[in-house]
């Protein structure tokens, strides 16, 4: 769910940021896929479109945050379990 969700509302914010003039139109510079997300937002288009990429990594953290939860709550009853059968062998 989080793999679907996150990159469609990543796009839209994107888009609206650039269609509403909220950041600049890139000019063409293009960045190393190995350089940090922020950096390369200020590379591209100045600090409006770094802070475009600090609001979307928020946003991700967040969408992703209750299945990281959902996950590791079932990792710990597993391990419980685990320990208790192992207490009782």
């Amino acid at each position: 769910m989080p793999f679907i969700l996150t990159p469609v509302l990543s796009g839209l914010i994107e888009y609206a940021a650039l269609a509403t003039g909220l950041c600049p139109l890139y000019g063409g510079v293009i960045v190393p896929w190995t350089t940090p997300a922020i950096i390369s937002g200020f590379l591209v288009g100045g600090w409006r479109t770094a802070l475009l990429q600090v609001v979307v990594l928020v946003m991700s953290f967040f969408i992703y945050l209750p299945f990281a939860k959902l996950m590791d709550k079932q990792y710990c009853e597993q391990e419980q379990a685990g320990e208790q059968e192992q207490a009782t062998a």
